[in-house]
C-alpha cells in the first residue's frame, strides 16, 4: 500500500499529492485531469447565464457577451469577479453543450417550487459562429480553464478581440491586464491574480500537429488582442489559451465533507457541507447576503472505472436557508442514499410521508432524508421530514437502512417532547440531554419505534448498525451514573466525574423495557477518565467494531493490542466487543496514538478482518508504517491506519501514515474497496500539501477532500 493520491471534491476543487514514487504518480495524472462541469442554467443564476462551472472556490459563468470568473468565495460579489467579453462578437451565436456527461445535479434548496432537478452537466461549451468563421470552445480541468478559438479555412483571426473588466457594477480600474515577460496574460484584480498562459496555436496536418508563433498585444484599455505568424489559411487554426487560477486569498466559506459510503458497484457516496456564499441562488431561495449559513451535498464519484478517472455520476445540494448539516449517511443495495443531521432551516424540503412538516423556527432540528439518484426530476427526494421536539436542540448523528427498508437513526435531544411512541423503553427525557433511537418507515406518516434512552446527566447518541439478525446495535457517550444497564454487563458502574461509553443492543419489535436487549458501560473509570465513541461497524458475525478516543490510562485492551498503554494526552482506541457474548465481550482492543493527542471519527473493516481507522493527530511521534508522509507536518494532521486484529505489537499495524501540513487536516469517512484501495474523506483549512500547481484551496475556512491510497 504505497501509492497514494488525493483530490478535492467540494467545488470540483481537484489537487495532486506531489511524489517521486512512480505509481504514486501516475495515480495523480489521472485525478488531475477531471474536467470541469458546466452546468446549464435552470435557473441556478441570472437569465444572462447559459452555463456555469466551479473549480478551485471559482465560478466560471457562461453568457452571450463571454465569460465572467468570480474569485472564490465572491460568486455574487460584482467587485471579485473578472469578465473575458468578446468584443463586438456575435450576440445570436449559438451557445450548446458538447457531450453531454452522465453526471446530473439536483438542487433542493427551501421550497419546492425553488427546486432544480436534473440539471444536465456538459464537459465542453461551444459558442457557434461568435465571429464570422470562428467558434470558441470551453472546457478544462480543475485547476485551469481552457477556451480554444476553432479559426476556420478563410476566416480572419484578427477579429478576435477579448476585454477584461470588473463585474458590472465595478470599475474597469479595478482590474490590471499585462504581458508578463514570459509572454502570459497576467489579470490582478484586488490582490489576486489569474494568469492566461501564452497561446498555444497550431494547425492538424497529415504530418502531425504544426505549431504557429501567436502572442498577446495589448491594443486598448485591458483589451487584449493576437498577433499571429504565418499559417496556411487553407487549413482549420486553433488558438488555446489557459487560464490557471493561482494565488488564493480566501473568503469566509465552510466546506467540509462529514461522512461517506461505499457501495458493492464501486459508486462512492460523499457528503458534508458547503457554504451558501459557494453555490448558486435558486430563484430567491437564498439572501445574498447570508454569508455562512450551510447547506448539505451529495456527491457520488465512480471509483471503478479502469482508468482510474473517479468520473462524477451524480451532485445534489439539500437545504434550507439557514443552517444544515449531515452528520450520518448510509446506503442500500439499490443505491438508496439515506442522510440524517441538523438543520435550523424553517424551509428545509420536506417530502413524502413526514413525520413532520414544520422545524420548530427557534430550535435545532434532526432531520432524515433519502435521495435516489436513479430516479429523475423531483420525485429523486423520495423521502424527507423534520425529526425532533420544540423545546430543545436536537441532532440526528447516525442512520443505517435494515433489509426491510426501515430507516434507523440515533442521536441527541434536549427536548421534553420529542416524538416516542408507545413502545418506547423511556417515554420522557430523563437528563438535560438524552440520546434518542428511532425506527421510521418511508411508507408510514408514524414513527415505527422511538424512544429517549439516557441518565440523569448528558448523554449522546453517536452511530448506529442493523445487524443481520434483525437487532440494533449503538454506542452513545455517557456521564450519567444511571444510564440505564441491560443484561449481563462487560461492566456494570461508573464512577462520577467519569465519561464513558455506552455499547448496546435493542430489538425494536419489543414492547417497553424488553427492546433494550443489552447495555454497558465501557471505557477508563479512573476520576476524570474521558472515553468518546465516535463510530461502530459490524463484522460478519454481528460484533461491535468501534472507535474513538479516550483520556483514559485505563482504557481496556487485550495482549494482542498494538499498544497496550497510552501514548499522550488523549490517544485513538480500536476495540472489537461482543454483545452476543458477554462473559468473553472484549475481543480486541488497542490504543493507537503518540506523545499529544488523537480523535478518530471513522473505521472500516475488509474481508480479512483488517480494520482501517482515520481521524486526526497532533503527535509528532504517532506510530507509522510504510507511509508515504512518514514526518508529522507541525500541525493537526489527518491520520489513516491499517490494523489487523489478533497481532500484538506493532507488527499488527500494517500500515500508518500523516497527511497534512502546518494548519489543521481531519479525516471524517474512510472506506475500503474490494481491491484494497482506501478512500479517506474529510476537510482542510489550508489545502492539501505538496500538490501540483498549488494546494488545491479554494480559499474558505476549510475545504473538503478526498484521498486514495492503493
Amino acid at each position: 500500500m504505497r501509492s497514494l493520491a488525493c483530490f478535492g471534491l467540494l467545488l470540483c476543487s481537484a489537487s495532486l499529492l506531489s511524489a517521486a514514487d512512480g505509481d504514486v504518480a501516475r495515480a495523480q495524472a489521472a485525478l488531475a485531469q477531471l474536467p470541469l462541469r458546466f452546468e446549464e442554467n435552470r435557473g441556478q443564476w441570472s437569465s444572462a447565464v447559459r452555463y456555469a462551472a466551479r473549480a478551485g472556490g471559482y465560478t466560471l459563468q457562461l453568457s452571450a457577451d463571454g465569460a465572467a470568473l468570480a474569485m472564490p468565495g465572491a460568486e455574487h460579489v460584482d467587485a471579485e469577479r473578472v469578465e473575458m467579453v468578446l468584443v463586438k462578437a456575435n450576440p445570436a451565436a449559438e451557445i450548446v453543450g458538447l457531450d453531454r456527461m452522465p453526471a446530473r445535479t439536483d438542487y433542493f434548496v427551501g421550497s419546492r417550487q425553488h427546486w432544480r432537478t436534473g440539471v444536465a452537466n456538459y464537459p465542453r461549451v461551444q459558442y457557434r459562429g461568435v465571429y464570422p468563421g470562428i467558434d470558441v470552445v470551453y472546457y478544462g480541468n480543475q485547476r485551469s480553464l481552457e477556451y480554444d478559438f476553432v479559426v476556420q479555412p478563410g476566416a480572419d483571426p484578427r477579429a478576435i478581440r477579448l476585454q477584461f473588466r470588473g463585474g458590472a457594477k465595478a470599475a474597469d480600474a479595478k482590474v490590471k491586464v499585462n504581458v508578463t515577460a514570459e509572454g502570459d496574460l497576467a489579470l490582478d484584480l484586488n490582490g489576486q491574480r489569474i494568469l492566461q498562459k501564452k497561446p498555444l496555436v497550431y494547425q492538424d496536418t497529415a504530418g502531425g500537429r504544426r505549431l504557429v508563433a501567436g502572442r498577446y498585444a495589448l491594443v486598448g484599455r485591458n483589451e487584449v488582442a493576437l498577433r499571429l505568424g504565418d499559417y496556411d489559411r487553407t487549413r482549420t487554426l486553433v488558438i488555446d489559451p489557459v487560464l490557471v487560477y493561482c494565488t488564493y486569498l480566501g473568503s469566509s466559506g465552510a466546506d467540509q465533507i462529514t461522512a461517506m459510503k461505499l457501495d458493492s458497484k464501486g459508486l462512492l457516496y460523499i457528503t458534508g457541507s458547503t457554504t451558501t456564499g459557494e453555490i448558486p441562488f435558486v430563484n430567491g431561495a437564498y439572501n445574498n447576503n447570508n454569508a455562512g449559513l450551510t447547506d448539505i451535498f451529495l456527491a457520488i464519484v465512480n471509483t471503478a472505472t479502469a482508468d482510474r478517472s473517479f468520473p462524477l455520476v451524480y451532485f445534489s445540494y439539500l437545504g434550507g436557508a439557514a443552517l444544515d448539516i449531515p452528520l450520518g449517511i448510509d446506503v442500500d443495495s439499490k443505491g438508496v442514499v439515506y442522510l440524517t443531521g441538523t438543520t435550523t432551516s424553517t424551509d428545509f424540503p420536506v417530502v413524502g410521508n413526514s413525520i413532520a412538516n414544520t422545524g420548530s423556527g427557534t430550535e435545532q432540528q434532526a432531520f432524515v432524508s433519502v435521495i435516489d439518484p436513479s430516479q429523475y426530476g423531483g420525485v429523486s427526494l423520495t423521502y424527507s421530514t423534520y425529526l425532533g421536539g420544540t423545546t430543545g436542540t436536537n441532532a440526528g448523528r447516525g442512520i443505517a437502512v435494515g433489509p426491510n427498508g426501515h430507516i434507523y437513526v440515533i442521536g441527541t435531544t434536549a427536548s421534553t417532547d420529542f416524538p416516542v411512541t408507545t413502545s418506547a423503553y423511556a417515554q420522557v427525557l430523563f437528563g438535560p440531554r438524552d440520546a434518542f433511537l428511532c425506527q421510521l418507515d418511508p411508507n408510514s406518516t408514524s414513527l415505527v419505534y422511538s424512544t429517549y434512552l439516557g441518565g440523569e446527566l448528558d448523554d449522546d447518541g453517536r452511530s448506529i448498525a442493523v445487524g443481520s439478525n434483525g437487532l440494533v446495535y449503538f454506542a452513545a457517550t455517557t456521564d450519567s451514573l444511571q444510564f440505564p444497564m441491560e443484561g449481563p454487563g462487560f461492566r456494570q458502574t461508573q464512577q462520577q466525574g467519569v465519561i464513558g461509553i455506552i455499547i448496546g443492543v435493542m430489538d425494536m419489535s419489543q414492547f417497553g423495557e424488553p427492546s433494550l436487549v443489552y447495555s454497558t458501560y465501557f471505557g477508563g473509570n479512573a476520576v476524570g477518565d474521558v472515553s468518546e465513541a465516535r463510530k461502530i461497524v459490524l463484522d460478519s458475525k454481528n460484533r461491535v467494531m468501534v472507535t474513538g478516543y479516550t483520556l483514559s490510562s485505563a482504557f481496556p485492551t487485550t495482549p494482542d493490542a498494538i499498544q497496550l498503554r497510552a501514548g499522550g494526552n488523549g490517544d485513538v482506541f480500536v476495540s472489537i466487543v461482543n454483545p452476543s457474548d458477554p462473559p468473553r465481550f472484549l475481543v480486541y482492543s488497542t490504543y493507537l496514538g503518540g506523545s499529544q493527542g488523537e480523535v478518530a471519527y471513522d473505521l472500516a473493516g475488509d474481508a480479512a478482518g483488517n480494520i482501517y481507522v482515520t481521524g486526526y493527530t497532533l503527535s509528532p511521534d504517532f506510530p507509522v508504517k510504510s507511509a508515504p508522509q512518514a514526518a508529522w507536518g507541525n500541525g493537526t494532521n489527518l491520520f489513516i491506519a491499517k490494523i489487523q486484529p489478533g497481532t500484538a505489537g506493532q507488527t499488527g499495524l500494517l500500515f500508518s501514515t500523516y497527511f497534512g501540513a502546518a494548519g489543521v487536516y481531519v479525516g471524517n469517512g474512510i472506506a475500503v474497496g474490494p481491491d484494497g484501495s482506501v478512500y479517506t474523506a474529510g476537510y482542510s483549512t489550508v489545502g492539501l500539501p505538496s500538490s501540483a500547481n498549488g494546494n488545491g484551496f479554494a480559499g474558505g475556512v476549510s475545504d473538503g477532500f478526498l484521498i486514495v491510497i492503493k
